[in-house]
């Protein structure tokens, strides 16, 4: 389930939206393919002013094509033992 949180979305070296509310979602021990279809679920209602960060347990390598079709901008830093990818609409 997603949560709004105060993420720092400066830990991300590609320029993400630092003016937006960021909604967090962790996925990490959420068994495939459960991390890519509840992404995909919350990015479809996320709004214009949100950035969506979604906490893993390893890079999303299934979700970036799925991305790209959406047309979804996205930055993706490692943290520790945790992989966070911030998705927005550019």
């Amino acid at each position: 389930m997603s949560q709004t949180a105060n993420v720092s979305l400066s830990a991300f070296e590609a320029p993400v939206p630092t003016d937006r509310e960021a909604t967090v979602l962790d996925v990490a021990t959420a068994p495939p393919p459960k991390p890519l279809t509840r992404t995909l679920r919350v990015l479809a209602e996320l709004g214009d002013d949100e950035v969506l960060v979604q906490v893993n347990d390893r890079e999303p390598v299934h979700l970036f094509p799925k991305l790209d079709e959406r047309g979804a901008a996205y930055a993706t830093v490692e943290q520790g033992s945790s992989v966070l990818t911030a998705i927005w609409k550019p």
